[in-house]
Protein backbone atom coordinates (compact mmCIF):
# COMPACT_ATOMS: atom_id res chain seq x y z
CA UNK A 1 0.00 0.00 0.00
CA UNK A 2 1.42 3.39 -1.03
CA UNK A 3 1.85 6.37 1.28
CA UNK A 4 -1.04 8.26 -0.33
CA UNK A 5 -3.37 5.30 0.20
CA UNK A 6 -2.34 5.07 3.86
CA UNK A 7 -3.09 8.76 4.36
CA UNK A 8 -6.44 8.34 2.65
CA UNK A 9 -7.46 5.41 4.84
CA UNK A 10 -6.26 7.18 7.98
CA UNK A 11 -8.40 10.22 7.28
CA UNK A 12 -11.42 8.65 5.63
CA UNK A 13 -13.81 9.56 8.49
CA UNK A 14 -12.75 13.20 8.10
CA UNK A 15 -13.27 12.97 4.35
CA UNK A 16 -16.79 11.58 4.84
CA UNK A 17 -17.66 14.52 7.06
CA UNK A 18 -17.21 16.82 4.06
CA UNK A 19 -19.94 15.05 2.07
CA UNK A 20 -23.24 16.85 1.52
CA UNK A 21 -24.96 13.44 1.55
CA UNK A 22 -25.74 11.31 4.60
CA UNK A 23 -23.28 8.41 4.98
CA UNK A 24 -24.33 5.42 7.07
CA UNK A 25 -22.42 2.17 7.69
CA UNK A 26 -24.14 -0.74 9.46
CA UNK A 27 -22.88 -4.21 10.37
CA UNK A 28 -24.51 -7.55 9.66
CA UNK A 29 -26.52 -7.27 12.89
CA UNK A 30 -27.67 -3.75 11.76
CA UNK A 31 -25.47 -2.06 14.42
CA UNK A 32 -24.69 1.49 13.28
CA UNK A 33 -20.91 1.56 12.97
CA UNK A 34 -20.49 5.04 11.51
CA UNK A 35 -22.54 8.07 10.51
CA UNK A 36 -21.04 11.26 9.12
CA UNK A 37 -21.75 14.85 10.19
CA UNK A 38 -24.40 15.25 7.45
CA UNK A 39 -26.44 12.63 9.31
CA UNK A 40 -26.75 14.92 12.33
CA UNK A 41 -27.23 18.03 10.19
CA UNK A 42 -29.96 16.67 7.90
CA UNK A 43 -31.65 14.07 10.08
CA UNK A 44 -31.52 16.27 13.17
CA UNK A 45 -30.24 13.55 15.51
CA UNK A 46 -26.73 13.72 17.06
CA UNK A 47 -24.72 10.86 15.62
CA UNK A 48 -23.26 9.94 19.00
CA UNK A 49 -26.83 9.06 20.00
CA UNK A 50 -27.15 6.43 17.27
CA UNK A 51 -23.67 4.97 16.74
CA UNK A 52 -23.55 1.61 18.49
CA UNK A 53 -27.32 1.15 18.38
CA UNK A 54 -29.09 -1.26 16.06
CA UNK A 55 -30.87 0.35 13.15
CA UNK A 56 -33.50 -2.40 13.34
CA UNK A 57 -34.55 -0.90 16.69
CA UNK A 58 -34.62 2.69 15.39
CA UNK A 59 -35.99 2.23 11.88
CA UNK A 60 -36.99 -1.45 11.34
CA UNK A 61 -38.29 -0.79 7.82
CA UNK A 62 -35.13 1.01 6.66
CA UNK A 63 -34.23 0.23 3.03
CA UNK A 64 -30.59 -0.43 3.97
CA UNK A 65 -31.74 -3.35 6.18
CA UNK A 66 -33.63 -4.82 3.24
CA UNK A 67 -30.52 -4.54 1.06
CA UNK A 68 -28.42 -6.15 3.80
CA UNK A 69 -30.79 -9.14 3.95
CA UNK A 70 -31.51 -9.53 0.24
CA UNK A 71 -27.88 -8.80 -0.77
CA UNK A 72 -29.18 -6.75 -3.70
CA UNK A 73 -27.78 -3.21 -3.96
CA UNK A 74 -30.05 -0.36 -5.05
CA UNK A 75 -29.21 2.87 -6.82
CA UNK A 76 -31.17 6.11 -7.09
CA UNK A 77 -33.77 4.48 -4.88
CA UNK A 78 -36.61 6.47 -3.29
CA UNK A 79 -37.76 5.58 0.21
CA UNK A 80 -39.30 7.16 3.30
CA UNK A 81 -37.73 7.38 6.79
CA UNK A 82 -40.69 6.97 9.13
CA UNK A 83 -38.89 7.94 12.36
CA UNK A 84 -38.11 11.46 11.10
CA UNK A 85 -40.73 11.81 8.34
CA UNK A 86 -38.24 12.35 5.50
CA UNK A 87 -38.24 11.32 1.83
CA UNK A 88 -34.81 10.30 0.56
CA UNK A 89 -33.04 9.07 -2.55
CA UNK A 90 -30.27 6.59 -1.84
CA UNK A 91 -27.48 4.41 -3.18
CA UNK A 92 -27.04 1.35 -0.96
CA UNK A 93 -24.50 -1.43 -1.42
CA UNK A 94 -22.86 -4.24 0.54
CA UNK A 95 -19.38 -4.22 2.09
CA UNK A 96 -17.15 -7.30 1.94
CA UNK A 97 -13.90 -8.19 3.67
CA UNK A 98 -11.92 -10.96 1.97
CA UNK A 99 -15.09 -12.18 0.29
CA UNK A 100 -17.20 -12.20 3.46
CA UNK A 101 -20.12 -9.80 3.89
CA UNK A 102 -19.50 -7.48 6.84
CA UNK A 103 -22.26 -4.90 6.44
CA UNK A 104 -23.87 -2.32 4.17
CA UNK A 105 -23.24 1.32 3.31
CA UNK A 106 -25.94 3.80 2.41
CA UNK A 107 -25.40 7.24 0.89
CA UNK A 108 -28.63 9.23 1.22
CA UNK A 109 -29.89 12.62 0.19
CA UNK A 110 -33.20 14.20 1.21
CA UNK A 111 -35.53 14.60 -1.75
CA UNK A 112 -36.18 18.22 -0.72
CA UNK A 113 -32.55 18.94 -1.69
CA UNK A 114 -32.35 16.45 -4.54
CA UNK A 115 -35.36 17.71 -6.47
CA UNK A 116 -34.21 21.31 -6.23
CA UNK A 117 -31.32 20.45 -8.55
CA UNK A 118 -33.74 19.76 -11.37
CA UNK A 119 -35.89 22.87 -11.22
CA UNK A 120 -36.24 24.67 -14.52
CA UNK A 121 -34.62 28.12 -14.52
CA UNK A 122 -37.54 29.75 -16.26
CA UNK A 123 -40.65 28.37 -17.92
CA UNK A 124 -41.01 29.13 -21.64
CA UNK A 125 -44.25 30.45 -23.06
CA UNK A 126 -45.53 26.97 -23.93
CA UNK A 127 -45.17 25.83 -20.29
CA UNK A 128 -48.55 25.86 -18.59
CA UNK A 129 -49.38 23.46 -15.86
CA UNK A 130 -52.85 22.13 -15.24
CA UNK A 131 -53.26 23.90 -11.94
CA UNK A 132 -52.70 27.41 -13.31
CA UNK A 133 -54.26 26.87 -16.74
CA UNK A 134 -57.48 25.14 -15.71
CA UNK A 135 -57.78 25.96 -12.03
CA UNK A 136 -57.49 22.34 -10.89
CA UNK A 137 -54.94 19.99 -9.39
CA UNK A 138 -54.25 16.95 -11.61
CA UNK A 139 -53.32 14.93 -8.53
CA UNK A 140 -56.77 15.42 -7.00
CA UNK A 141 -58.04 12.42 -8.98
CA UNK A 142 -55.79 10.21 -6.83
CA UNK A 143 -58.22 9.20 -4.10
CA UNK A 144 -56.85 8.64 -0.61
CA UNK A 145 -55.86 10.23 2.67
CA UNK A 146 -53.13 7.81 3.81
CA UNK A 147 -49.67 9.07 4.63
CA UNK A 148 -48.19 6.58 2.16
CA UNK A 149 -50.16 8.04 -0.75
CA UNK A 150 -49.55 11.64 0.32
CA UNK A 151 -45.80 11.02 0.48
CA UNK A 152 -45.75 9.73 -3.10
CA UNK A 153 -47.93 12.59 -4.37
CA UNK A 154 -45.58 15.07 -2.68
CA UNK A 155 -42.63 13.61 -4.58
CA UNK A 156 -44.55 13.40 -7.86
CA UNK A 157 -45.61 17.06 -7.64
CA UNK A 158 -42.02 18.16 -7.19
CA UNK A 159 -40.79 16.01 -10.05
CA UNK A 160 -43.64 17.14 -12.32
CA UNK A 161 -42.24 20.67 -12.48
CA UNK A 162 -39.04 19.42 -14.14
CA UNK A 163 -38.19 17.72 -17.42
CA UNK A 164 -36.48 14.81 -15.65
CA UNK A 165 -37.11 11.20 -16.64
CA UNK A 166 -39.29 9.36 -14.11
CA UNK A 167 -39.50 5.64 -13.35
CA UNK A 168 -42.75 4.58 -11.68
CA UNK A 169 -42.33 1.33 -9.76
CA UNK A 170 -44.97 -0.79 -8.12
CA UNK A 171 -47.10 -3.90 -8.34
CA UNK A 172 -49.64 -4.52 -11.06
CA UNK A 173 -52.81 -2.48 -10.55
CA UNK A 174 -51.43 0.26 -8.26
CA UNK A 175 -52.28 2.98 -10.78
CA UNK A 176 -49.00 3.76 -12.52
CA UNK A 177 -50.67 5.20 -15.63
CA UNK A 178 -52.95 7.40 -13.51
CA UNK A 179 -49.87 8.79 -11.78
CA UNK A 180 -48.13 9.27 -15.12
CA UNK A 181 -51.06 11.30 -16.48
CA UNK A 182 -51.13 13.46 -13.35
CA UNK A 183 -47.40 14.15 -13.64
CA UNK A 184 -47.88 15.05 -17.30
CA UNK A 185 -50.79 17.42 -16.63
CA UNK A 186 -48.89 19.18 -13.84
CA UNK A 187 -45.72 19.52 -15.91
CA UNK A 188 -44.28 22.00 -18.42
CA UNK A 189 -45.32 19.46 -21.09
CA UNK A 190 -49.04 19.59 -20.26
CA UNK A 191 -49.92 21.43 -23.49
CA UNK A 192 -48.46 18.57 -25.50
CA UNK A 193 -49.89 15.08 -26.02
CA UNK A 194 -49.77 12.18 -23.57
CA UNK A 195 -48.75 9.12 -25.57
CA UNK A 196 -48.94 5.78 -23.75
CA UNK A 197 -47.69 2.35 -24.83
CA UNK A 198 -47.69 -0.94 -22.93
CA UNK A 199 -44.50 -2.63 -24.04
CA UNK A 200 -45.79 -6.09 -23.11
CA UNK A 201 -48.90 -5.78 -25.29
CA UNK A 202 -47.13 -5.61 -28.65
CA UNK A 203 -44.95 -8.29 -30.29
CA UNK A 204 -41.23 -7.52 -30.18
CA UNK A 205 -41.11 -7.37 -34.00
CA UNK A 206 -43.64 -4.50 -34.07
CA UNK A 207 -42.48 -2.41 -31.09
CA UNK A 208 -39.58 -0.85 -33.01
CA UNK A 209 -41.74 0.46 -35.85
CA UNK A 210 -44.42 1.63 -33.38
CA UNK A 211 -41.90 3.61 -31.34
CA UNK A 212 -39.52 4.91 -34.01
CA UNK A 213 -41.80 4.98 -37.04
CA UNK A 214 -40.64 3.93 -40.51
CA UNK A 215 -39.84 5.31 -43.94
CA UNK A 216 -41.64 4.32 -47.15
CA UNK A 217 -40.53 0.91 -48.38
CA UNK A 218 -38.80 0.03 -45.10
CA UNK A 219 -40.50 -3.36 -45.13
CA UNK A 220 -43.29 -5.26 -46.90
CA UNK A 221 -46.65 -3.68 -46.12
CA UNK A 222 -45.23 -0.29 -45.09
CA UNK A 223 -47.54 2.66 -45.76
CA UNK A 224 -46.78 4.97 -48.64
CA UNK A 225 -44.85 7.95 -47.39
CA UNK A 226 -43.88 6.16 -44.20
CA UNK A 227 -45.31 6.66 -40.73
CA UNK A 228 -44.19 8.65 -37.67
CA UNK A 229 -43.59 6.67 -34.52
CA UNK A 230 -44.93 7.33 -31.04
CA UNK A 231 -41.72 9.14 -30.09
CA UNK A 232 -42.35 11.72 -32.81
CA UNK A 233 -46.03 11.92 -31.93
CA UNK A 234 -45.07 12.72 -28.32
CA UNK A 235 -43.28 15.89 -29.46
CA UNK A 236 -43.77 18.63 -26.86
CA UNK A 237 -45.55 16.22 -24.54
CA UNK A 238 -45.01 13.04 -22.53
CA UNK A 239 -44.21 9.52 -23.68
CA UNK A 240 -45.36 6.91 -21.15
CA UNK A 241 -43.83 3.46 -21.61
CA UNK A 242 -45.44 0.89 -19.33
CA UNK A 243 -43.84 -2.51 -18.65
CA UNK A 244 -40.42 -1.13 -19.67
CA UNK A 245 -38.77 -4.27 -18.29
CA UNK A 246 -40.25 -6.36 -21.12
CA UNK A 247 -38.21 -4.92 -24.00
CA UNK A 248 -35.08 -6.47 -25.47
CA UNK A 249 -31.54 -5.14 -24.90
CA UNK A 250 -31.45 -4.09 -28.56
CA UNK A 251 -34.46 -1.81 -28.15
CA UNK A 252 -33.08 -0.56 -24.85
CA UNK A 253 -29.95 0.51 -26.73
CA UNK A 254 -31.97 2.39 -29.36
CA UNK A 255 -34.11 4.13 -26.76
CA UNK A 256 -30.99 5.08 -24.82
CA UNK A 257 -29.66 6.85 -27.89
CA UNK A 258 -32.91 8.76 -28.32
CA UNK A 259 -32.81 9.91 -24.70
CA UNK A 260 -29.17 10.96 -24.89
CA UNK A 261 -29.15 12.60 -28.32
CA UNK A 262 -32.76 13.84 -28.29
CA UNK A 263 -33.23 12.70 -31.88
CA UNK A 264 -34.86 9.71 -33.55
CA UNK A 265 -34.18 7.84 -36.78
CA UNK A 266 -37.08 6.00 -38.37
CA UNK A 267 -36.79 2.34 -39.36
CA UNK A 268 -35.27 2.25 -42.84
CA UNK A 269 -34.26 5.90 -42.65
CA UNK A 270 -30.96 7.74 -42.39
CA UNK A 271 -32.08 11.23 -41.36
CA UNK A 272 -32.22 12.06 -37.64
CA UNK A 273 -35.26 14.00 -36.50
CA UNK A 274 -34.91 16.15 -33.34
CA UNK A 275 -37.49 15.40 -30.64
CA UNK A 276 -38.45 17.10 -27.40
CA UNK A 277 -40.53 15.10 -24.96
CA UNK A 278 -40.60 13.90 -21.37
CA UNK A 279 -40.25 10.17 -20.71
CA UNK A 280 -42.12 8.42 -17.91
CA UNK A 281 -41.42 4.69 -17.68
CA UNK A 282 -43.12 2.14 -15.44
CA UNK A 283 -42.48 -1.41 -14.33
CA UNK A 284 -43.44 -4.05 -11.79
CA UNK A 285 -40.23 -6.00 -12.45
CA UNK A 286 -37.09 -6.17 -10.31
CA UNK A 287 -34.85 -4.24 -12.71
CA UNK A 288 -31.84 -4.47 -10.39
CA UNK A 289 -31.90 -8.28 -10.59
CA UNK A 290 -32.36 -8.08 -14.35
CA UNK A 291 -29.27 -5.85 -14.58
CA UNK A 292 -27.27 -8.32 -12.48
CA UNK A 293 -28.43 -11.22 -14.68
CA UNK A 294 -27.61 -9.41 -17.92
CA UNK A 295 -31.25 -9.10 -19.01
CA UNK A 296 -31.39 -5.31 -18.71
CA UNK A 297 -28.74 -2.85 -19.82
CA UNK A 298 -27.20 -0.99 -16.86
CA UNK A 299 -26.66 2.20 -18.87
CA UNK A 300 -30.33 2.25 -19.86
CA UNK A 301 -31.40 1.46 -16.31
CA UNK A 302 -29.48 4.42 -14.89
CA UNK A 303 -30.84 6.68 -17.65
CA UNK A 304 -34.52 5.93 -17.00
CA UNK A 305 -34.31 5.75 -13.19
CA UNK A 306 -33.13 9.30 -12.55
CA UNK A 307 -36.14 9.79 -10.28
CA UNK A 308 -37.64 6.45 -9.18
CA UNK A 309 -41.04 6.70 -7.51
CA UNK A 310 -42.35 3.65 -5.64
CA UNK A 311 -46.16 3.50 -5.64
CA UNK A 312 -47.42 1.71 -2.50
CA UNK A 313 -49.70 -1.31 -2.90
CA UNK A 314 -53.24 -1.00 -1.59
CA UNK A 315 -52.56 -3.25 1.40
CA UNK A 316 -50.04 -0.66 2.66
CA UNK A 317 -52.66 2.10 2.61
CA UNK A 318 -55.69 0.26 3.92
CA UNK A 319 -57.23 3.52 5.13
CA UNK A 320 -57.79 4.46 1.47
CA UNK A 321 -59.70 1.29 0.54
CA UNK A 322 -63.15 2.48 1.61
CA UNK A 323 -62.63 5.91 0.02
CA UNK A 324 -61.79 4.22 -3.28
CA UNK A 325 -64.74 1.83 -2.98
CA UNK A 326 -67.13 4.76 -2.53
CA UNK A 327 -65.53 6.58 -5.45
CA UNK A 328 -65.95 3.60 -7.79
CA UNK A 329 -69.56 3.16 -6.64
CA UNK A 330 -70.31 6.83 -7.44
CA UNK A 331 -68.81 6.39 -10.90
CA UNK A 332 -71.06 3.39 -11.54
CA UNK A 333 -74.10 5.29 -10.27
CA UNK A 334 -73.35 8.09 -12.70
CA UNK A 335 -72.89 5.65 -15.58
CA UNK A 336 -75.96 3.47 -14.91
CA UNK A 337 -78.27 5.97 -13.22
CA UNK A 338 -79.05 3.76 -10.18
CA UNK A 339 -78.03 4.63 -6.64
CA UNK A 340 -76.66 1.88 -4.41
CA UNK A 341 -75.06 1.80 -0.96
CA UNK A 342 -72.73 -0.53 0.94
CA UNK A 343 -73.83 -2.32 4.07
CA UNK A 344 -71.59 -1.82 7.16
CA UNK A 345 -70.55 -5.48 7.22
CA UNK A 346 -69.52 -5.56 3.56
CA UNK A 347 -67.43 -2.45 4.12
CA UNK A 348 -65.69 -4.25 6.97
CA UNK A 349 -64.90 -7.21 4.71
CA UNK A 350 -63.66 -4.93 1.93
CA UNK A 351 -61.37 -3.22 4.41
CA UNK A 352 -59.98 -6.54 5.72
CA UNK A 353 -59.17 -8.06 2.33
CA UNK A 354 -55.51 -7.75 1.23
CA UNK A 355 -56.22 -6.74 -2.43
CA UNK A 356 -53.27 -8.44 -4.17
CA UNK A 357 -54.53 -6.98 -7.45
CA UNK A 358 -54.50 -3.51 -5.87
CA UNK A 359 -56.73 -0.67 -7.11
CA UNK A 360 -57.60 -2.46 -10.33
CA UNK A 361 -58.91 -5.48 -8.41
CA UNK A 362 -60.91 -3.26 -6.06
CA UNK A 363 -62.52 -1.45 -8.99
CA UNK A 364 -63.45 -4.74 -10.66
CA UNK A 365 -64.89 -6.04 -7.38
CA UNK A 366 -67.14 -2.99 -6.90
CA UNK A 367 -68.41 -3.24 -10.47
CA UNK A 368 -69.06 -6.98 -9.99
CA UNK A 369 -71.14 -6.21 -6.88
CA UNK A 370 -72.98 -3.32 -8.50
CA UNK A 371 -73.97 -5.26 -11.62
CA UNK A 372 -75.06 -8.47 -9.85
CA UNK A 373 -77.02 -6.88 -6.99
CA UNK A 374 -80.73 -6.44 -7.67
CA UNK A 375 -81.67 -4.00 -4.93
CA UNK A 376 -80.09 -0.82 -3.61
CA UNK A 377 -77.98 -2.48 -0.93
CA UNK A 378 -74.53 -3.95 -1.68
CA UNK A 379 -74.01 -6.70 0.90
CA UNK A 380 -71.63 -9.58 1.61
CA UNK A 381 -73.48 -12.06 -0.62
CA UNK A 382 -72.63 -9.85 -3.61
CA UNK A 383 -68.86 -10.16 -3.07
CA UNK A 384 -66.84 -12.28 -5.51
CA UNK A 385 -66.36 -15.77 -4.13
CA UNK A 386 -62.57 -15.61 -3.78
CA UNK A 387 -62.76 -12.42 -1.70
CA UNK A 388 -65.38 -13.92 0.60
CA UNK A 389 -63.29 -17.03 1.12
CA UNK A 390 -60.11 -15.08 1.74
CA UNK A 391 -61.62 -12.79 4.37
CA UNK A 392 -63.88 -15.24 6.18
CA UNK A 393 -61.50 -18.18 6.16
CA UNK A 394 -62.61 -20.75 8.72
CA UNK A 395 -65.14 -18.54 10.53
CA UNK A 396 -68.85 -19.15 10.88
CA UNK A 397 -70.73 -19.07 7.57
CA UNK A 398 -73.87 -17.55 9.07
CA UNK A 399 -74.20 -13.82 8.49
CA UNK A 400 -75.63 -11.29 10.90
CA UNK A 401 -79.01 -11.60 9.25
CA UNK A 402 -79.10 -15.36 9.92
CA UNK A 403 -79.07 -16.13 6.20
CA UNK A 404 -76.64 -18.69 4.83
CA UNK A 405 -73.66 -17.18 3.06
CA UNK A 406 -72.53 -18.39 -0.41
CA UNK A 407 -72.30 -22.17 -0.78
CA UNK A 408 -68.57 -21.98 -1.41
CA UNK A 409 -67.98 -20.54 2.07
CA UNK A 410 -65.84 -22.90 4.20
CA UNK A 411 -67.89 -24.48 6.98
CA UNK A 412 -66.68 -24.97 10.54
CA UNK A 413 -66.98 -28.78 10.12
CA UNK A 414 -63.85 -28.71 7.98
CA UNK A 415 -61.78 -28.27 11.11
CA UNK A 416 -64.00 -30.26 13.47
CA UNK A 417 -61.30 -32.81 14.29
CA UNK A 418 -58.55 -30.27 14.98
CA UNK A 419 -58.09 -28.00 17.97
CA UNK A 420 -57.88 -24.22 17.56
CA UNK A 421 -54.09 -24.05 17.87
CA UNK A 422 -53.58 -26.65 15.14
CA UNK A 423 -56.00 -24.88 12.81
CA UNK A 424 -54.31 -21.51 13.33
CA UNK A 425 -50.84 -22.96 12.75
CA UNK A 426 -51.93 -24.81 9.59
CA UNK A 427 -53.59 -21.73 8.10
CA UNK A 428 -50.62 -19.54 9.10
CA UNK A 429 -48.13 -21.92 7.48
CA UNK A 430 -50.16 -22.15 4.26
CA UNK A 431 -50.50 -18.37 4.01
CA UNK A 432 -46.74 -17.91 4.44
CA UNK A 433 -45.99 -20.53 1.77
CA UNK A 434 -48.50 -18.92 -0.61
CA UNK A 435 -47.04 -15.44 -0.03
CA UNK A 436 -43.50 -16.69 -0.64
CA UNK A 437 -44.49 -18.44 -3.87
CA UNK A 438 -46.35 -15.41 -5.22
CA UNK A 439 -43.69 -12.84 -4.26
CA UNK A 440 -40.43 -11.98 -5.95
CA UNK A 441 -38.63 -11.26 -2.68
CA UNK A 442 -39.06 -12.03 0.99
CA UNK A 443 -39.67 -8.33 1.64
CA UNK A 444 -42.65 -8.43 -0.73
CA UNK A 445 -43.94 -11.57 1.06
CA UNK A 446 -43.65 -9.78 4.42
CA UNK A 447 -45.67 -6.86 3.02
CA UNK A 448 -48.34 -9.21 1.64
CA UNK A 449 -48.70 -10.89 5.02
CA UNK A 450 -48.69 -7.64 7.00
CA UNK A 451 -46.13 -9.05 9.43
CA UNK A 452 -43.05 -7.59 11.06
CA UNK A 453 -39.74 -8.69 9.60
CA UNK A 454 -38.70 -10.27 12.91
CA UNK A 455 -41.99 -12.16 13.25
CA UNK A 456 -41.74 -13.39 9.67
CA UNK A 457 -38.32 -14.96 10.15
CA UNK A 458 -39.41 -16.49 13.45
CA UNK A 459 -42.29 -18.21 11.63
CA UNK A 460 -39.95 -19.46 8.89
CA UNK A 461 -37.81 -21.06 11.58
CA UNK A 462 -40.83 -22.44 13.45
CA UNK A 463 -42.33 -24.14 10.39
CA UNK A 464 -38.90 -25.05 8.94
CA UNK A 465 -39.60 -23.25 5.67
CA UNK A 466 -36.70 -22.65 3.31
CA UNK A 467 -37.18 -20.50 0.21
Amino acid sequence: MGKNQQVLLKNWFSILDHLDEIFLFIGNDTEILHANSAYSRLIGVPRDKVIGRRLSDIEPKARIIEVLESERPVYHDYSYIESVGMDIVANIFLVYDEGEKVGAIGIFRPVSLFSADFSLPSAPAWCKNEKTAKGGDPFSRLVGESRELKNVIYIAKKVAQTDTTVLLRGETGVGKEVFAKAIHEASPFSDGPFIALNMASIPETLIESELFGYEAGAFTGAQKGGKPGLIELAEGGTLFLDEIGEISPMLQSKLLRVLQEREVIRVGGIKACPVRFRLIAATNRDLESMVENGKFRPDFYYRISVIPIHLPPLRERSSDVLLLAEQFNRQLEKRHGRQKAFSPRVLEMIKRYSWPGNVRELQSCIEYMYVLSEGQLLDVQHLPQHIWESVKGGQDAIGESGEESPASFPKREVFAKANLKEVVEQVEKEMIIKALRESRTKTEAIQRLGMSRKGFYMKLKKYQLTF
